[in-house]
């Protein structure tokens, strides 16, 4: 059975060295759903994978968020250590920075760990201005 007495001082990592590419609207503000069925990361006491689908959805003001950074940025948690709260906020503070769109939700189910399914989702908004 895993020690959970020393969590509070788990290391915990998230990505660096990536860029989330988006490209200009244009008008165009559907609301936008994203989903990443393949989401690893690894707990940050125990060292196992916890696995998970990522579903972000948007409604862009300016930019919309390029499929293949969003899947590569994801795909960077894979090897590091954090725990499924702070990484749902994380990604959704790094997607709401690169967009800034109107809205923005970050949700992720998680597969069952010790019998216990966890969704963790985290929410922001933005301006709800017109794009031009």
């Amino acid at each position: 059975m895993t020690d959970y007495s020393k969590a509070e001082s788990a290391r915990t990592e998230t990505p660096g060295d990536f860029k989330l590419v988006t490209f200009p609207a244009r008008g165009n503000r559907p609301v936008v759903e994203l989903e990443y069925p393949e989401f690893q990361s690894l707990c940050p006491v125990s060292g196992r994978h916890d696995q998970g689908t990522v579903v972000i959805r948007y409604k862009p003001l300016k930019s919309i968020l390029e499929q293949k950074s969003i899947r590569e940025y994801l795909s960077k948690w894979r090897n590091l250590h954090n725990w499924q709260e702070f990484i749902t906020e994380h990604i959704a503070g790094v997607i709401f920075e690169a967009l800034e769109p109107e809205w923005l939700t970050v949700e992720i189910s998680w597969a069952s760990r010790g019998g216990i399914l966890v969704r963790t989702f985290s929410e922001r908004e933005g301006a709800a201005e017109e794009a031009e």
